[in-house]
């Protein structure tokens, strides 16, 4: 793990456009709004002055995201959940990689899950996860550049950061993100995989790693890794390193409804590669197609369907995060 001091701008000398805060007042179900009065302040008084930019529609942080970078900011803080967090953080790229390589980006978790920020060693406490942006300990972490299908049919481009997942994990997301997530996030998505596990039957899947080619196999759910936990807590991918230029992949064999609700714990343990249905492999680049409607989710964020590929960009964005 490489890290280094790259201290945000005070706001003395340095603009107000140096350091953009990006906020999600509607994530945690309304939540952050409220709470963004009381973080704002002592937000302020560590950094100085903060151009605070709200959203509100979907995909509406990655535009704020690109438009503060390409307008000077060095700073750009994803306060919101591990959605608001991923379209932040897309907006630090183009199609062609990264805009700005010396943007930082910053998180305050707010959100349902607020996964990502648990690989990263990110406080959920939003006072804690300030000093952490104050302190300027920064780290290099790699991306990963998805290509895949919208429900429409059309071809589609994102960036993902954690975990990129198809089969069961697709769906679940999908009903995650229409309710209303006030149980919080770990209940949240237990309760939509109980709604949705007993009737899925599995995705008959054909997966390339490093462009060798896997047995065909049928699938509860696939998960490609550069952090390690979704879901709300689920540990998907324990080994997964956010620095070493590889994915993790967590390939969970198709399992009955019954055996699902019985391997449930594994889920959230760290032995999952211990079940007897479970494969580990590690690639930088991966394919998968199939016949059948496999959704899939970037980040948490339901997307659309196979096919995708994924590549790895190494040490592509860097995060603020504990240390020093």
């Amino acid at each position: 793990m490489n890290e280094n001091v790259h201290p945000p701008g005070t706001g003395k000398g340095t603009g107000k456009g140096s350091i953009a805060a990006i906020v999600n007042p509607r994530s945690a179900s309304g939540k952050t709004a409220r709470a963004w009065a009381a973080i704002r302040p002592h937000l302020e008084a560590a950094l100085g002055p903060v151009q605070v930019l709200e959203t509100t529609a979907p995909q509406h942080a990655t535009q704020l995201a690109a438009s503060a970078i390409r307008a000077g900011a060095k700073t750009i803080i994803a306060v919101g959940g591990d959605g608001t967090i991923h379209e932040v953080a897309n907006g630090f790229f183009d199609r062609d990689g990264p805009i700005f390589r010396d943007a930082v980006l910053g998180i305050i978790p707010q959100g349902t899950g607020s996964d990502f920020r648990r690989t990263l060693s990110i406080p959920l406490d939003a006072r804690e996860a300030v000093d952490v942006i104050r302190r300027g300990v920064t780290r290099q972490i790699d991306a990963a550049k998805v290509r895949f299908q919208t429900l429409e049919g059309t071809s589609e481009e994102r960036y993902c950061f954690n975990i990129t997942s198809f089969g069961v994990g697709g769906a679940v997301a999908a009903r995650v993100n229409q309710s209303s997530k006030r149980l919080g996030g770990k209940l949240s998505f237990a309760l939509a995989a109980a709604r949705t596990v007993p009737w899925f039957r599995g995705n008959t899947v054909r997966l390339r790693l490093d462009g060798k080619a896997l047995p065909e196999t049928t699938i509860t759910q696939i998960a490609v890794g550069n952090g390690q936990f979704h879901g709300g807590g689920m540990w998907m991918c324990p080994r997964a390193v956010l620095d070493d230029g590889l994915l993790d992949i967590t390939i969970i064999q198709h399992l009955s409804a019954l055996q699902f609700l019985r391997s449930f714990p594994a889920l959230y343990n760290g032995k999952l590669y211990e079940h007897p249905s479970v494969e580990f492999h590690r690639a930088s680049s991966v394919d998968a197609v199939s016949n059948d409607q496999s959704l899939i989710e970037i980040d948490g964020e339901p997307v659309g369907r196979l096919p995708l590929e994924i590549s790895v960009l190494p040490k592509a964005i860097a995060v603020y995060v504990p240390g020093g």
